[in-house]
């Protein structure tokens, strides 16, 4: 079913919100200043100053305005989607290469996650079972059959969707495929279901090889038959929310809640990892082998090497919490976050390193 349909609206202009406080940065921990050489007379003097870090982050558009927003998505570095909301009622925000702009939303609640495959094939999933795809002109919303919250999407083409979701309290995890035209739930053996999860946050592929993330570090990986448990290792013990990867051999996962987790695939197994004195993880950009972004709790981002797990923290991003980060490829990486709950805050940030 197609209830609604709708178009994209003007751009607003852009605007620039005031950099972040000081004060967060010395919450969460700046660098001391060098020390002075204190040798004695006729010592050369040295320089001591620390190489450039990276630079920060910036607003991408004014968000005094909206809701929650939740994911980020494009087919190249003039075609982003951004996609959240409230609980009433999603919004949609396009960059057009020039300009970011509003765009009208079906009328369902806010949306959590965004994928595509180019300016014309978009797909988007959220809360109570909604879902709405983008064909170019307009969003539709489309009819799932559930109104279970969901979390993920990702899809190998437009007739080959996958979506995961669940409640994080009780029940099992949802697994639905589309086929372009319908919705059918894939159902999870719970033997596979080896963390004793009810809800997937989020899926992803890449020559033919299919994964799916979730509650208490379940990782599921899709046979071409049925979904098998897949294991971590002793430390995925915490919620998986996130993965992306460079193909079937290098996939990275992030989350966390005390404290992050970072599990990477070889192509053979999984290794998870928690770094030390660092939050939870929500997003994760891989743009090669040793090039990622991630994004987590009050702001955190930072660049990493999926393949080694070395990691440079970046100057503090926001004060909310950011759930995903996208890459153009070109260089530039934009991040979305927000409260996702009432009152509805939202953040839209980029960031680009060109030293």
């Amino acid at each position: 079913m197609f209830p609604h349909r709708s178009t994209r609206q003007r751009p607003f202009p852009i605007t620039y919100a005031a950099l972040i406080s000081c004060s967060l940065a010395q919450a969460i921990g700046c660098a001391a200043d060098p020390k002075a050489d204190s040798g004695g007379a006729g010592d050369t003097a040295r320089d001591t100053s620390e190489p450039a870090g990276p630079p920060a982050w910036q607003p991408a558009f004014d968000t005094s305005a909206a809701g929650s927003l939740s994911s980020v998505w494009g087919s190249g570095p003039d075609d982003i989607w951004i996609v959240g909301g409230t609980d009433a009622q999603a919004e949609l925000y396009h960059f057009d290469g020039a300009a970011w702009s509003p765009a009208q939303a079906p009328d369902l609640p806010i949306l959590a996650w965004v994928t595509g495959w180019g300016p014309s094939a978009a797909f988007a999933v959220g809360r109570g079972g909604g879902a709405a795809r983008f064909d170019g002109e307009g969003w539709t919303a489309l009819d799932t059959g559930t109104t279970e919250d969901l979390w993920g999407c990702f899809g190998f083409a437009e007739d080959d969707v996958w979506i995961v979701g669940g409640d994080a309290d009780v029940g099992a995890p949802l697994i639905l495929h589309f086929d372009g035209a319908a919705f059918t739930e894939v159902p999870l053996d719970p033997a596979e279901n080896n963390r004793g999860a009810t809800t997937l946050f989020k899926v992803w592929g890449s020559g033919g090889a299919l994964f799916a993330v979730g509650q208490s570090g379940l990782i599921l990986r899709y046979d071409g038959a049925a979904w098998r448990g897949e294991a971590g290792g002793p430390l995925a013990d915490q919620d998986l929310i996130s993965l992306w990867g460079t193909g079937p051999d290098d996939i990275t996962a992030v989350g966390g809640r005390s404290n992050a987790r970072i599990a990477h695939f070889d192509g053979s197994a999984w290794t998870t990892t928690a770094p030390s004195a660092l939050g939870g993880l929500n997003g994760i950009s891989v743009q090669g082998e040793h090039e990622a972004v991630v994004v987590g709790v009050v702001g955190y981002a930072a660049s990493l090497d999926p393949a080694t797990g070395d990691r440079e923290d970046h100057p503090p991003a926001a004060t909310l919490d950011l759930h995903a980060v996208w890459g153009d490829g070109a260089g530039t990486y934009t991040a979305v976050g927000g409260t996702f709950a009432a009152p509805h805050r939202g953040v839209a940030i980029q960031w680009r390193d060109d030293r």
